[in-house]
């Protein structure tokens, strides 16, 4: 099923593509400090923000919904038949980002796990992330943008 559309005006897509920015770069920044705390919970619930956050950014870019769990699983399938080479990336990336969301719920996975998932979810990032036009990411590597969190 194709993501539904949303319309907007442009200056308000425009606020929320940022704020959507702003907010998984705030994410992606403490899950190392949760992970080291052992609070795997808010770890693993950054990692999951953050995919959640990118994704939203993307979806509004491209004028569709994304106000639940099934619009943004419906926004990354959409994407990962608009790109079949990087499907597996994409696929790997969600399938990590919810086992973080559950784990929120039902605290099922240990640090190692945690982390693991967590490393799963950054090639989806960065196909997320080279969606974006360079108004939005100034033009630098997911890499960069990263390491100023």
């Amino acid at each position: 099923m194709p993501p539904r559309i949303r319309r907007e005006t442009p200056a308000r897509r425009d606020a929320r593509i940022r704020n959507h920015i702003s907010q998984a770069r705030d994410y992606w920044s403490k899950w190392p400090a949760h992970l080291a705390e052992g609070d795997l919970c808010q770890a693993g619930e950054k990692g999951w923000g953050t995919v959640s956050q990118l994704t939203k950014a993307v979806a509004t870019l491209r004028g569709w919904e994304h106000y639940d769990h099934v619009a943004i699983q419906e926004a990354l399938t959409a994407l990962s038949d608009e790109m079949p080479d990087h499907m597996t990336e994409i696929a790997r990336g969600l399938t990590a980002a919810e086992r973080l969301h559950g784990n929120f719920y039902e605290v099922y996975m240990t640090a190692g796990l945690t982390e693991f998932a967590l490393t799963e979810v950054r090639p989806l990032l960065e196909i997320l992330w080279q969606l974006l036009p360079a108004e939005y990411t100034g033009g630098a590597p997911f890499a960069d943008w990263v390491e100023q969190a």
